[in-house]
């Protein structure tokens, strides 16, 4: 497949170049506004006729050749224009600018003169003669006017579509995500009993999964992989995926990864073999090969035999397009994973093509759509690429051409369906074309974040602006969402809000990538004099291929960690002057290369996590530089003094910088700026450069997260605060505020002037997420309640606040984590001074509190043990922890029920019912409770437990009052009817295990930490027919097991450890009395070590405490 061959974006940047401001006034002072006008229209001309040509291009090759014959030129015309525009210096560079355009037009003719007036040209650092731009230009020009006049074809003039159709998908992503997979129920049912099988002979076996790309072998293995059936059954699971390179250590190295979900440290072979031997060597476990392409027998046979260690039972599932590969590798018979059926196709196309999946009423469009679902021969990529196309095209007059004409010309072949993909590429929008074939830069299996994905685009002028009014940022985002909306990325992730922020590619997306873009855009093994975009994976090859192409405009160095010296940078990468994107990620540098000063058409930089302690004043010279990324270069000391000359500057990225000393003055001029992801404020002056907070003052176009760290204090700072006018940046989602201190001596004076602080610091109501910490001030603000939108709240070490404002009223609030000592109280009205008090006693309770926090899913409660009172919080759904409080807060909750029915019993509430206030059942939808450090804490009562009826984990921890035996008649447990995983840690009551527990037939994993007096696990435990995993640490007091642990026939793992000598023994492999109820437990680790302080055990004999053991 040729690549295509997009210039519509192109030529509409130029157009947009010819008509900008800056441009018509450096060339009416230099005199060449006749050959801009002549160019603007020659490009005009060309500009009409460019979509259809675009789209003849794979047929006609006439078409395709003079395409090609304007590539160049556009391309130079683009560049030259971006020259011309950066001749406009700011403001105080303009004087200069007069006074060299004087003695142009005064010497005009002169060529002595001429002379003279380019040596003075030269010392105000302008780089070029107008003279000589004027021809540039002209020749440029006649190259397209020639071109344009050769064409010896018709082609229809059209407009370009700038903007993304009117038809979108809603925002609640109706995409099939990959946890909705239609179809692969049977498949998924067949490869897990083949895993689970125990009747195969190897302790290590290797099931392949086989099929053509786009079949969804991947999200089989993915279904497969996260089985609750699958997840009990290993040990340990590991998932890597392979792609085109089999190289043996990069595979041990990511496997080992991935047992930690860290990265390894770069160390020899021997080291990791040996690491991965640690890992796996008697584990049952099941690792995930995904997309393995070797097919080179030697390498297997080197690479398997690191694999044998494991556990009788452990997997390996490798998925595959090659029936070689998965010969070679097999020692299970392959599963051939076919394509969906007639049904399952029609099903998923539904979801792609039609409002809200529904079918149509009307017959003919359904024929229709199952002949288009017929040609898709069952490939999930290909019917969900053919659908979502399919969705933004009217099905009455749309689809039957659709159909007829590209689809029918396009070869169906069950093992290759990218002629089937293309066509949902060339129905793009030509500025959508070029931001897909973008993406071809990065590797496979790449993770793309969004945001960066975005600057990119930004960087390179693909991202078209058709209204004044409208952010680069948010069209782009548009951009995005249409690629996302029509299946050409996938694997998306969201955050908290449900805002998409990362995705990848499929493989087969990659591959057409990579086709259409041709040489245009290639990894640096296939650049030739066309290549604009490059990216390099490999370093040795580096000098001698950059050499053959000087217009690369990206360059993204992929392959970490290369130690570049200046001297070699400069070596390579200065030749590159028109560069708009330079990625220097993670290359372990200690300075800024010189050369990057020079690249005056640079709109991306990215020299995040390298080893900078100082940017050169001179970086201030790139007057395009839309985005800046220095994250995590915990060297740099200080940002550029003349920050301000970067006018164009949209993102300032600093996070995870602690050297950073101050913010220069001047910043607040960017006023294009829109991440700044950290501001912070000295202790003391610490350069005559450092700007306060007031530089925030006019910055509000600022959007996303904004860290304010204040470490001076005084009346000066008060003002500033309030000077930054967060108020009116209506655009930012997480504001974190911090303070710092020289000294912990404190005076009133000093409480006043934070109070002032914080007050002055009101953002926009919009704001989801608020955070502060280490606040000294005694008063909350008083714009809390107003931020209505507010999602998220954390406060942390404000060590002065004894209560806060009523946080109920606030109604959007989904998460409050709180760790405040001296809290005492949450305030339930506007009144600062008015606590929840509830009398247990006369059961009196405010109805209009059951309706308390409507929305909050996630309640932290941290190390607030003043606090007694606050509004209660019925309809937490996800997480509650209580540590280090009183139980009364709890409490206060509980009741609720309880208060209710006894006030509507009450006279007044019969006579009076319009008055009623629905009570809900107190926390009967969470699903995660941790309580610890609760010392008032002596049981849970009783009717409240039975409405836990949706927890999943309780985990009950350091509440030394809490006795689990006060369940007598065992009633208490049974509501815990979802409970999957108890944790009981440092309980010094708890002897046994509460009776009520046996009736809890969900509980899969049981955890008993250093409970001193536990001494016996029940002779019932063999009900908790569905325990998978029990973990015992530090119980000295056990020293046997009972019969029923014979009954337990879905546990897994038994993990006992430093229990006491005799329960040791008594495990022993063979010959240990408790021997025969454990050892059909196929993951048994008993460990016990002498350096523990046991108890006297000396009237027990022949007993021997040995150095340590484990089995």
């Amino acid at each position: 497949m040729e690549e295509t061959i997009t210039l519509s974006s192109v030529a509409e940047g130029i157009i947009a170049s010819l008509g900008s401001l800056p441009v018509k006034e450096i060339v009416q002072r230099w005199g060449v506004e006749d050959e801009l006008e002549r160019l603007k229209h020659t490009v005009s001309t060309i500009k009409s006729v460019l979509p259809d040509a675009e789209e003849q291009q794979d047929g006609n090759p006439e078409v395709r050749v003079w395409l090609e014959k304007l590539q160049n030129p556009m391309y130079d015309a683009d560049d030259l224009l971006d020259d011309v525009s950066s001749e406009d210096l700011p403001e105080e560079d303009k004087k200069k600018k007069k006074v060299w355009n004087f003695f142009y037009k005064s010497n005009q003719g002169d060529k002595k003169k001429k002379k003279e007036w380019n040596v003075f040209s030269k010392s105000n650092q302008v780089p070029q003669h107008p003279f000589h731009i004027g021809r540039k230009i002209k020749d440029i020009r006649e190259k397209l006017d020639v071109i344009a006049a050769d064409r010896k074809f018709h082609l229809e003039g059209q407009r370009v579509k700038i903007g993304i159709e009117n038809k979108k998908r809603g925002d609640t992503y109706s995409f099939v995500l990959e946890e909705d997979i239609i179809g692969r129920e049977k498949d998924k049912k067949t490869v897990i009993a083949n895993l689970l099988d125990s009747n195969v002979g190897e302790n290590v076996s290797i099931l392949p999964i086989v099929g053509i790309g786009g079949l969804g072998k991947t999200a089989l293995a993915q279904l497969v992989f996260n089985d609750q059936e699958v997840q009990q059954h290993f040990e340990l699971k590991m998932w890597v995926c392979v792609s085109d390179i089999f190289d043996i250590k990069i595979l041990v190295k990511n496997i080992i990864d991935s047992t930690t979900r860290n990265k390894h440290e770069d160390v020899g072979m021997d080291a990791l073999t040996q690491s991965l031997k640690n890992k796996i060597d008697s584990k049952k476990y099941l690792l995930v090969l995904d997309d393995v392409w070797n097919e080179d027998w030697e390498k297997w046979s080197r690479f398997k035999p690191l694999l044998m260690g494991g556990a009788r039972g452990s997997r390996v599932l490798l998925t595959t397009r090659s029936e070689k590969v998965a010969r070679i590798s097999k020692t299970i018979e392959p599963y051939l994973l076919k394509g969906l059926d007639k049904q399952e196709s029609w099903s998923l196309f539904k979801k792609m093509a039609f409002e809200e999946g529904k079918e149509p009423k009307d017959t003919r469009i359904v024929a229709i759509g199952r002949e288009i679902v017929a040609k898709c021969v069952g490939v999930p990529l290909a019917i969900r690429t053919i659908g979502g196309l399919l969705y933004f095209k009217n099905p009455e007059t749309e689809w039957l051409p659709f159909m007829t004409n590209e689809l029918s010309r396009t070869p169906q072949n069950e093992n290759d369906i990218i002629p089937t993909l293309k066509l949902s590429y060339d129905k793009l929008p030509s500025h959508l074309k070029q931001c897909f074939a973008y993406c071809s830069l990065f590797p496979k299996d790449y993770e793309f974040k969004k945001s960066t994905l975005i600057y990119l685009w930004m960087a390179q002028g693909f991202i078209l602006v058709s209204n004044q009014h409208q952010e680069l940022e948010d069209i782009g985002h548009d951009y995005f969402m249409d690629l996302l909306w029509r299946s050409f990325f996938q694997e998306v992730k969201v955050d908290e809000s449900g805002d998409v922020i990362r995705c990848k590619m499929h493989d087969l997306m990659h591959d057409l990538a990579t086709s259409v873009a041709g040489s245009l855009i290639t990894p640096l093994n296939s650049i030739d004099e066309k290549t604009r975009h490059v990216s390099i994976h490999s370093f040795p090859v580096v000098t001698t291929l950059l050499s053959t192409s000087t217009r690369i405009r990206t360059l993204l160095l992929l392959c970490k960690g290369w130690g570049l010296t200046e001297s070699t940078c400069d070596a390579i990468f200065s030749s590159f002057q028109f560069l708009r994107t330079l990625n220097l990620d993670d290359q372990e540098l200690h300075f800024v290369p010189t050369f990057i000063c020079k690249l005056k058409h640079l709109r991306y930089l990215d020299l995040s996590r390298n080893i900078i302690y100082k940017l050169p004043d001179s970086i201030t010279s790139l007057q395009n530089l839309q985005t800046l990324r220095l994250s995590f270069c915990m060297s740099l000391e200080e940002l550029p003094r003349d920050i301000k000359k970067l006018v164009n500057l949209r993102h300032l990225e600093i996070d995870n910088c602690y050297a950073l000393k101050y913010m220069p003055r001047g910043l607040g001029e960017l006023t294009n700026l829109q991440t700044l992801s950290n501001f912070m404020i000295p202790s003391s002056s610490v350069s005559k450069d450092c700007g306060d907070l007031s530089e925030l003052n006019e910055l509000n176009s600022l959007r996303g997260k904004l860290v304010i760290k204040i470490g001076r204090h005084g009346k000066d700072v008060a003002l500033q605060c309030k000077a930054a006018n967060l108020k009116e940046k209506k655009h930012l989602r997480a504001l974190y505020l911090g303070w710092t201190y020289e000294s912990d001596y404190f005076d009133s004076n000093t409480e006043d002037v934070l109070v002032e602080e914080l007050e002055g610091l009101q953002p926009h109501p919009n704001l989801k997420s608020l955070s502060i910490w280490n606040y000294r001030g005694g008063i909350f603000p008083s714009w809390l309640l107003s931020l209505t939108n507010l999602v998220e709240l954390w406060l942390k070490d404000c060590e002065k606040l004894q209560y806060l404002p009523p946080l109920s009223q606030l109604p959007s609030l989904k998460s409050i984590s709180l760790e405040i000592a001296a809290l005492e109280y949450i305030s339930n009205s506007g009144d600062s001074n008015e606590s929840v008090e509830m009398n247990t006693e006369t059961l009196v309770m405010d109805p209009h509190l059951l309706l308390s926090f409507p929305r909050l899913s996630t309640l932290k409660i941290i190390d607030c043990p003043m606090l007694t009172s606050m509004p209660t919080f019925p309809s937490v759904e996800e997480e509650l922890e209580l540590s280090n409080v009183s139980f009364k807060l709890l409490q206060q909750t509980i009741m609720m029920n309880k208060v209710a029915k006894a006030q509507r019993s009450t006279p007044t509430a019969i006579a009076s019912s319009s008055t009623r206030v629905a009570s809900p059942t107190p926390l009967s939808k969470l699903k995660r409770l941790k309580l610890c450090g609760i010392r008032d804490l002596e049981t849970l009562p009783e009717e409240w437990m039975r409405n836990l009826s949706s927890l999943k984990y309780l985990s009950i921890i350091c509440c030394d009052a809490f006795d689990v035996c006060n369940d007598e008649d065992g009633m208490q447990w049974q509501g815990l009817k979802s409970l999957l995983s108890l944790e009981f840690d440092s309980l010094p009551k708890l002897v046994s295990l509460p009776l009520g527990l046996q009736h809890v037939s969900t509980l899969q994993k049981l955890f008993i930490y250093r409970c001193d007096n536990f001494m016996a696990i029940p002779e019932w435990i063999d009900n908790c027919t569905s325990l998978v995993h029990l973990e015992i640490k530090a119980c000295p007091s056990l020293i046997s097991l009972p019969e029923g642990m014979r009954g337990l026939t879905s546990l897994q793992w038994l993990h006992i450890y430093n229990c006491s000598p005799i329960l040791f023994n008594r495990c022993k492999i063979e010959t240990g009395v408790d021997w025969p109820k454990i050892s059909h437990i196929p993951q048994l680790r008993i460990v016990l070590d002498r350096g523990v302080d046991w108890p006297n055990f000396s009237h027990i004999p022949q007993l021997r405490i040995p150095q340590s053991c484990i089995f």
